[in-house]
Order: C-alpha cells, then sequence, then structure tokens
C-alpha cells in the first residue's frame, strides 16, 4: 500500500491499524503516512473515541441491575375473574347426571297371539326390575332369557333361576325407547315363552 501526495488512509485501512491486524509493508508504509497526516491522525483518534465510548456503555449496561417489570395489579384481578369464568363455563356445560331413581317395576305376562296394546311399558334409560310370569311352564332349573329389539338384535341375554312362579332380571342401566321382546329359553335354547315390552321416551 502506497500513499501517494493528498491522498489519505481508508476507514478500512484505519481500522485494521487499529485492531493490530495491519503488517509488514502495509504497516510500514501506513505509518509513514501517518506520522505526517494530521487528517488521518484526527479520524483515527475520533474512531478510538467512538469505540472507547461505547465499551464504557457496554460495561456500564452490564453492571446496572436491570429491572423486574411487575405486572399491576388490576393485571392479578383480571387474570383471577377470567380463571373464575373459565371454571363457571366448564360447570355450567357438565352434564347434568341425576340418579336414576328406583326401578321401574314390570310384570310379563305371555302376549304371544295378542295384540301390541296388551305389551308391558316403561320409560328410557330408567332401570328395570323384570318379573317373568312363568304359569303352565315346566319346572327347569334354571332358565335362559333374551330380550331383543323389534328387528331380532338380542340386546341382553342372560340366565335366571326360577323363584317360585317367576323369573326375575333387573337391567341396571334400562333400556333405549322402542319395542322389545322377552323371551324365556330352556337351556338346550328352546323357546317357551315370549313377552312384549315397549321403552318409551
Amino acid at each position: 500500500m502506497q500513499f501517494a501526495d493528498r491522498e489519505h488512509a481508508s476507514d478500512e485501512t484505519l481500522e485494521l491499524y487499529a485492531m493490530g491486524r495491519l503488517s509488514g509493508a502495509d504497516l510500514v508504509n501506513f505509518e509513514e503516512h501517518f506520522l505526517v497526516c494530521p487528517s488521518c491522525q484526527d479520524r483515527l483518534a475520533a474512531a478510538d473515541a467512538f469505540r472507547q465510548g461505547v465499551r464504557s456503555e457496554g460495561t456500564r449496561l452490564q453492571q446496572q441491575p436491570v429491572p423486574i417489570a411487575r405486572p399491576r395489579r388490576g393485571v392479578f384481578v383480571a387474570l383471577g375473574l377470567a380463571a373464575a369464568l373459565l371454571i363457571v363455563a366448564g360447570i355450567a356445560w357438565q352434564p347434568v347426571r341425576r340418579p336414576p331413581g328406583p326401578p321401574a317395576v314390570v310384570f310379563l305376562q305371555s302376549t304371544r297371539g295378542a295384540d301390541d296394546a296388551s305389551a308391558s311399558t316403561t320409560a328410557a334409560g330408567q332401570p328395570i326390575a323384570l318379573t317373568l310370569d312363568l304359569t303352565g311352564l315346566p319346572a327347569l332349573p334354571s332358565y335362559d332369557v333374551e330380550i331383543v329389539d323389534a328387528a331380532g338384535r338380542a340386546v341382553v341375554q342372560s340366565a335366571a333361576v326360577r323363584s317360585e312362579n317367576s323369573l326375575h332380571a333387573n337391567l341396571s342401566a334400562g333400556l333405549p325407547a322402542g319395542a322389545y321382546f322377552v323371551r324365556v329359553y330352556t337351556p338346550s335354547r328352546e323357546l317357551l315363552r315370549e313377552y312384549a315390552l315397549t321403552v318409551h321416551r
């Protein structure tokens, strides 16, 4: 790097010199020019002063504690109200679960060949305590009980033991609305009797 008359060092050269990264012939040429050039001396002094100011301010900011922003009291109140509203809304959307109450006692008698009007009825979803009349049926150690819907699909199947002249079956969950048939079979699946049951809404 050679400096002609009235030529000054570039900002990049001044920066490299200030950082001690100028070397060899470039360093020799720059220092020869720098010793006789007041303009380059002033520019280097201004750059040094700027860098020093930046360093001092950075040191001061690092030593100064950072203030912690504290939310105002109103923010806590608003957050508390929002949380309370969410809780109330969640409770409001919960389905109301009422206890099922006592089971409906339904006494079933044979309806084979009878009209639908003779079918026993109960409410949908209500527990049911069924009593099936076994008058005229053979006395067996046990019976199979099956409940089918109007399409003939089995919805409940269980075994039951005769008590005096009847069978008892408890349906704790009840049945959906619809028409049903309650069938009594021998253990070998011979149909003995069929009862009609209507479950209304």
